[in-house]
């Protein structure tokens, strides 16, 4: 989704985009990265996304170039700042980042189990099984320290495990029906599961089914992608929410890097810097608005030229806001 969105996104812009998947592996990451920055002709721009902090020995390799580099979804972490810098310092090429609020999303998600909770008016404590996709990727780390924060705020809330799922329905699947099973053997009534994605949701969802629990029903479930699974899942009740909208970050990072040219041009050469947006959750409350406007998935109805700050007069604020991505929709 990330990828079909930027490329709707790009070819509203005229731009030539190619993406080149690693499929999460860090070490082909780093190889493939630094191997487009030694093509005869390298791209006039690099994107990349710090999986599992891989990023910055491609912007190391991309900064020998002198190629523009705007980091996407996951932005160095801390502990990497004190080397790679700040954008426009001590790498020059390294344009800033633009990332989605992860941890709200995950603090979002969690609080609204422990309504649905009080709502169904489970025994308490509530007890909780979270799933996370890793340990190492920023974007994960935001989303489970959002999480925590709610749990460590809430007296009613006992975190039974936090599990790491890799990402997949299958390993989320295996996680939940040890966790069920040994819930099982202490006489413990599972209330809630956590799952930083929607395939996590789902395998967790099928472990639910096979030791004879509903979710929606028995026990309350989150996800997160705005996937079609999870939203036909919160459609028919099943799921409670899947927050996201971080998917369209691709398709912000062709507006960004638009609108930087579009300076450069100009004369003007002031980095993007660090540009954070908001993701949001769809359930029972909007999803209906969701499906009717996006839930085909054809992207190229969204005019992206609407969100460039070059084609607004006077606007120096992106809005990102899932309002105006329906404002945003031509027939």
């Amino acid at each position: 989704m990330v990828t079909e969105t930027m490329q709707a996104a790009a070819s509203d812009f005229n731009i030539k985009l190619e993406v080149i998947y690693a499929e999460r592996n860090r070490i082909d990451m780093a190889a493939l990265g630094i191997k487009a920055t030694q093509r005869e002709i390298p791209p006039d721009y690099l994107i990349l996304v710090n999986e599992e902090q891989a990023a910055e020995k491609i912007l190391l390799a991309a900064s020998k170039k002198n190629i523009k580099t705007l980091m996407l979804l996951s932005d160095f972490l801390p502990k990497q700042r004190d080397r790679v810098g700040f954008p426009g310092g001590k790498h020059q090429n390294l344009l800033g980042a633009i990332t989605p609020d992860y941890f709200n999303a995950g603090k979002r998600m969690m609080t609204a189990l422990l309504h649905c909770a009080e709502q169904k008016q489970h025994q308490k404590p509530y007890h909780v099984l979270a799933i996370g996709g890793d340990q190492l990727t920023p974007a994960s780390i935001g989303r489970n320290e959002g999480a925590l924060s709610v749990i460590q705020q809430q007296d009613e809330l006992t975190l039974d495990r936090f599990l790491y799922a890799n990402w997949n329905q299958q390993d989320a699947k295996r996680l939940t029906l040890k966790y069920l099973h040994w819930a099982q053997q202490n006489k413990i009534t599972p209330s809630l599961i956590w799952a930083a994605n929607d395939p996590i949701a789902i395998g967790a969802k099928a472990a639910l089914a096979a030791h004879g629990l509903t979710a929606g029903k028995d026990v309350c479930l989150v996800g997160l992608n705005w996937s079609s699974e999870g939203l036909k899942l919160v459609k028919n009740g099943e799921m409670l929410l899947t927050d996201g909208g971080h998917f369209l970050g691709g398709a912000w990072s062709m507006v960004l890097l638009h609108d930087y040219h579009q300076q450069q041009l100009k004369g003007i050469y002031t980095p993007i810097g660090d540009i954070r947006f908001q993701m949001q959750s769809i359930d029972q409350n909007n999803i209906d608005l969701y499906l009717s406007h996006l839930g085909n998935e054809e992207w190229n109805k969204i005019d992206f030229t609407r969100f460039s700050l070059s084609n607004i007069n006077g606007s120096t604020q992106y809005d990102f806001s899932l309002a105006k991505v329906f404002s945003s929709i031509t027939e």
